[in-house]
């Protein structure tokens, strides 16, 4: 007697349901570990736009020493002339929404807010 093939062709339930198990479990790995990248990126260009506006401060008191040290003067020194926006994230850990250069008269330190912050893992911490 000939036996009769049957052609399947698709998957099974049981498959499927297989597949999109392992793909949540894989999501719910890389989802956390780009945040964690995200949020280290956003640091690490926070604090070279803080070197970059320390820089421009510095760079404006060598070109006129009498000359007021604030956003306005610095920005002139700054590709663009204008300061570059703080991130929502930093803006949030740190409570400033605004950039602030100031000079300190007696040691003549350039203070910038919010300044230097790092990424410990879970949350943004100001450093000074």
């Amino acid at each position: 007697m000939k036996k009769m093939k049957r052609k399947v062709k698709g998957f099974t339930l049981v498959e499927l349901v297989i597949c999109i198990a392992i793909i949540a479990i894989l999501v719910s790995i890389a989802i956390p570990q780009y945040n964690k990248a995200r949020l280290s990126a956003i640091v690490a260009t926070h604090n070279s736009n803080v070197q970059s506006i320390k820089s421009a401060a510095i760079l404006t008191r060598m070109e006129d020493e009498k000359v007021e040290i604030d956003k306005d003067s610095v920005s002139k020194n700054i590709e663009g002339g204008k300061l570059p926006d703080i991130n929502k994230a930093i803006k949030e850990a740190t409570g400033v929404s605004n950039w602030n250069i100031s000079e300190d008269k007696e040691s003549g330190n350039i203070i910038i807010e919010p300044g230097l912050v790092k990424f410990d893992g879970s949350k943004i911490i100001k450093v000074d």
